[in-house]
């Protein structure tokens, strides 16, 4: 036997003959002797020895903390000689039984200590304890790591994550994670693209100097390079402003969660909300859906369908996550999941209500104006002039006329053929839809203007 060992087993030794002796001359016993000052002090004396050496005891096996309760319960009850002698016969029945049961784990210990050296005991504690916890660090490793441990093991992940400290682990996961969304959309949008990609990128090259044309090999490689490069550069912008707005959810759902009772820090929420975006990646195949929908190869729900399961399951983690982190029921996780929801979209209508506001975009409260269908369109004014339209402009109506609404542009007054704009109704609980609807068109518009002119440019130089 080591000496290491033989020490473990004296400690367990000395500290049996402790018990033994309360429960000899104490514990197992139905009447007393009177009660001196004497036999008080030693009583309180032997009850001290006891209590000092279960904490040198209690670290030798990993069933410790059943011996560290019984024994501790057991001192507790017995606080005096003079308590013990009061005692009646139920109380004494059951300090003799909690005594022996005391003696039972002191055996087991014993055992245990004389059957396996320190070293061994401290790798079966290290093996049970990660059989218990998997993940004692959740935050380590790379990127496909944690998000396997994300998606197999949600529970356990967000158990045992590390809530204290900085959280930086947390922002490198969600820049990669929407980088490599970014990429993805942006790249699947170039590749169904890709000669408009080409024409943008032969136009930079031209207007910079850097080519004359694009007829050699080294001049198409320049031009691809550079389709490469600005795909780069449009998805870390893209990450970038994705991220901000996820800092803003994990700020709202961090109030939501403190208003349904959530006890732990805003650091604890950033992280339960970053790593619960790990399902943002599913929309990766969002953009080739799209384009498989416009064909008319798979039905146009799916454009709604993987969006909705996505959200779903980014609810689903934070509920989860939150309910680690904060304790608070699943409930209260729902309902601060769905509050911090709330003040997330509120936030983001305010902004683009701004937004909006800011570009002259907004429709009347009230009362019918025309909405620009086309793409493109020509409005005649009264002089003759033309002016350009884009899809999603907001006209303000004069009257009709057969095939042509009367409008005016800003001071100038014309008219519009009436298939390409439609009369709608202003209203406020109509807004929202609204603002969807024109940002989206307002991208849809930028990249139609921009082919358009790089087309011209190219027609011309050609």
């Amino acid at each position: 036997m080591k000496a290491s060992q033989e020490e473990d087993v004296a400690k367990v030794e000395r500290f049996a003959s402790l018990w033994d002796r309360l429960l000899n001359l104490y514990l197992n016993r139905e009447e007393f002797e009177e009660v001196t000052a004497a036999r008080e002090s030693e009583f309180l004396a032997l009850q001290g020895s006891i209590m000092q050496e279960l904490a040198a005891v209690a670290e030798l096996e990993e069933g410790r903390l059943a011996l560290v309760e019984e024994v501790t319960s057991v001192i507790n009850e017995a606080i005096s000689f003079r308590h013990l002698k009061n005692q009646s016969e139920f109380q004494i029945r059951r300090r003799k039984e909690r005594g022996k049961q005391v003696a039972g784990l002191i055996a087991n210990v014993r055992r245990f200590v004389a059957e396996m050296d320190s070293a061994a005991r401290r790798k079966e504690k290290e093996l049970e304890t990660r059989l218990a916890r998997p993940f004692l660090d959740p935050e380590k490793g790379r990127f496909a790591v944690i998000l396997g441990r994300i998606v197999s093991h949600p529970s356990r992940f967000f158990s045992a994550i590390r809530v204290a400290g900085e959280a930086h682990k947390a922002n490198s996961f969600l820049l990669a994670l929407l980088f490599l969304l970014s990429t993805g959309c942006v790249i699947t949008v170039t590749a169904f693209n890709a000669s408009v990609a080409r024409d943008i990128s032969y136009n930079l090259a031209l207007e910079s100097g850097i080519l004359t044309s694009a007829e050699s090999t080294a001049a198409k490689a320049v031009v691809w390079l550079l389709v490469a490069v600005g795909v780069t550069i449009v998805s870390l912008a893209a990450a970038i402003a994705a991220a901000i707005l996820a800092h803003l959810l994990a700020i709202l759902m961090h109030v939501g969660f403190k208003i349904v009772g959530g006890r732990n820090d805003t650091i604890a929420s950033h992280k339960v909300v970053v790593f619960g975006l790990a399902p943002l990646l599913l929309l990766v195949i969002l953009p080739v859906v799209a384009h498989f929908a416009q064909k008319g190869a798979v039905p146009s729900l799916t454009l709604l369908v993987l969006p909705a399961a996505t959200v779903c399951y980014i609810a689903f983690l934070h509920v989860i996550g939150f309910s680690k982190v904060h304790h608070p029921s699943v409930m209260a996780g729902v309902g601060g999941w769905l509050i911090g929801a709330f003040l997330f979209v509120a936030a983001v209508f305010v902004g683009m209500l701004i937004w909006h506001a800011s570009v002259n975009g907004l429709p009347p409260s009230s009362g019918t104006y025309v909405y620009v269908t086309a793409k493109e369109t020509r409005m005649v004014g009264q002089n003759q002039g033309i002016h350009t339209l884009y899809k999603g402009e907001i006209l303000e109506l004069l009257g009709e006329k057969g095939t042509f609404y009367n409008i005016r542009h800003g001071k100038d007054e014309g008219r519009i053929k009436k298939s390409d704009s439609q009369l709608r109704q202003g209203s406020i609980w109509s807004l929202p839809k609204f603002l969807l609807e024109s940002s989206a068109t307002r991208a849809e518009i930028l990249i139609h203007r921009l082919t358009r002119k790089i087309g011209k440019e190219a027609e011309s130089s050609s």
